[in-house]
């Protein structure tokens, strides 16, 4: 699987005209990853947000990176990777310069409920710190980080700050530990054990938190004496709810409903968030192999899969409503690099093609009409050489993430 592959770097763009003028967007906000404790990938008031060009772009300076970025009120905030925090308003580009997190590489940033939260490594390298900042980036509280060699994406839900955290390892792990930590002054709420390699970030639903991971199960019968496992927790107090094998690329909750993707002949599924039962499972075409980047919201959910086909599904039953091909002609992959989005009746695709040949490749943004998947617009970007992006729509403008740059279409 080629995903979340290449994000943006000094491009031009050029795109056909295929969409009448979108209507005038309500402010909206982005304020963690998935645009929220769900990472649902849903954002409501986008007022039908079209993309017909590059509006403007931000640019991390020399060997800088893109630490973090969240939206809020109308702002983007930006926690670079040597340190600089700045704030972006989504409709201008303007920038207002914040300050410095002196001593600290940000790699995570989340803006929720008038704070900001950042994960970040010592500039040394030696430790790794969760930290609560007020919006004007005056440090409210710090705490250092478990000493494991591999610290996953946060979520900020229920009052905690909740991180997974454990070692590296070649054989299967039971190391792992999903903590939360309260938002108020940074202390340890509670811990759960999270027995296997555990991979992305928590998704909560309702008033559990997920965490998947690849850990031991004995009698699989595959010869690796592991699975894809879920753990669930009870957001508030820690206590464990269940676990349960399920495949676990994407972890989506939606309306009282835990949606999880994966490969095989489960590879949707809507799970009941308190017990962990099935309520609904579906395959996916055997040329998909796996159904991945899920976005889920106003009764809607939808899909990616190998073969660049995005789907929507009724998120009641699994049914599929439609199929729209992505793929062009000519390439040998047509894989998303970041997860779908959708909201305002649009779903929201960025798509790289290639022939595994760095001069064969170029990204686009793709918008679909959530009704009918009908193709309304692509976007093609040429230079499309950093190695992550979000797509996060917020405040009338669609905003591309990668590890370099920040590019806002509209």
């Amino acid at each position: 699987m080629i995903s979340r592959m290449a994000a943006v770097v000094a491009a031009c763009v050029t795109g056909a005209l295929l969409a009448t003028p979108a209507a005038a967007a309500t402010p909206g906000n982005w304020p963690q990853h998935g645009g929220g404790a769900a990472n649902d990938n849903y954002q409501p008031d986008t007022g039908g947000l079209d993309v017909r060009r590059q509006l403007w772009q931000r640019q991390a300076g020399g060997d800088d990176t893109v630490g973090g970025t969240a939206v809020a009120g109308g702002a983007l905030t930006v926690a670079y990777g040597k340190g600089a925090l700045r704030r972006v308003d989504v409709r201008t580009g303007a920038v207002t310069v914040l300050g410095k997190l002196t001593g600290r590489r940000p790699q995570q940033l989340a803006d929720v409920d008038g704070a900001l939260y950042v994960r970040s490594l010592d500039a040394d390298g030696t430790r790794s710190r969760l930290a609560s900042y007020d919006r004007a980036g005056v440090r409210r509280w710090e705490v250092t980080l478990p000493d494991d060699d591999a610290i996953l994406p946060f979520t900020v839900a229920a009052g905690h700050v909740l991180v997974t955290s454990g070692p590296k390892c070649r054989e299967l792990c039971t190391g792992y530990h999903l903590r939360a930590y309260r938002t108020r002054n940074g202390t340890l709420a509670w811990s759960g054990a999270v027995d296997g390699d555990a991979g992305g970030s928590p998704a909560v639903a309702g008033d559990t938190v997920v965490q998947g991971a690849y850990g031991p199960v004995r009698g699989t019968g595959d010869g690796s004496g592991g699975a894809n496992l879920l753990f669930a927790f009870d957001v508030r107090t820690g206590v464990r709810q269940w676990t349960r094998i399920r495949p676990g690329f994407s972890l989506v909750g939606q309306r009282g409903s835990l949606l999880v993707s994966g490969a095989g002949p489960e590879a949707l599924c809507s799970l009941n968030p308190s017990t962990g039962a099935a309520r609904w499972c579906r395959d996916t075409p055997v040329a998909d192999e796996w159904v991945d980047g899920l976005s889920a919201g106003g009764g809607a959910l939808f899909g990616y899969g190998l073969t660049g086909t995005v789907r929507r599904y009724d998120p009641a039953t699994g049914a599929t409503a439609w199929a729209t091909p992505l793929a062009l002609p000519g390439y040998e992959y047509n894989a998303l690099h970041a997860d779908l989005v959708s909201g305002g009746g649009l779903v929201y695709a960025a798509v790289r093609h290639g022939n595994f040949t760095p001069s064969s490749e170029f990204t686009e943004i793709v918008v679909l009409r959530a009704a009918d998947g009908h193709v309304m617009r692509r976007l093609r970007i040429a230079a499309y050489d950093d190695t992550y992006a979000e797509l996060m729509p917020a405040s009338g403008r669609l905003l591309l993430v990668g590890d370099h740059t920040i590019r806002a279409f509209g």
